[in-house]
């Protein structure tokens, strides 16, 4: 069986405890996400009129960690799968890569 269990924040907790014994997980993240803000955020933080972004590929590498240490997975094969390099390739010529990591220097 295969689940894709992309969405909100929010909803994250209601599933993660379904999946104790999977015997792999397939986590895909969009390298052209680089220097976009999670659609969520931007909802709230208009409606609350404050000025707070989260970038998508640091809430990526967020989730990412926490599947990682999550006790229902310690036994679980973890296989990280980043897609869009076409987008990235193209995009990072406009938008430069410290948007995302402002220390890197490369």
């Amino acid at each position: 069986r295969m689940f894709d269990v992309g969405g909100q924040r929010s909803e994250r907790k209601k599933w993660i405890h379904c999946f104790e014994g999977v015997t792999a997980i397939i986590f895909c993240v969009a390298l052209s996400d680089y220097d976009l803000v999670l659609a969520e955020d931007e909802e709230m933080a208009s409606t609350l009129m404050l000025k707070q972004e989260i970038n998508r590929m640091h809430e990526s590498m967020k989730l990412f960690d926490s599947i990682c240490n999550n006790k229902w997975f310690t036994d679980t094969s973890i296989i990280l799968f980043l897609n869009k390099k076409d987008l990235f390739e193209e995009k990072i010529k406009r938008s430069p890569l410290t948007i995302c990591y402002p220390e890197y220097a490369g």
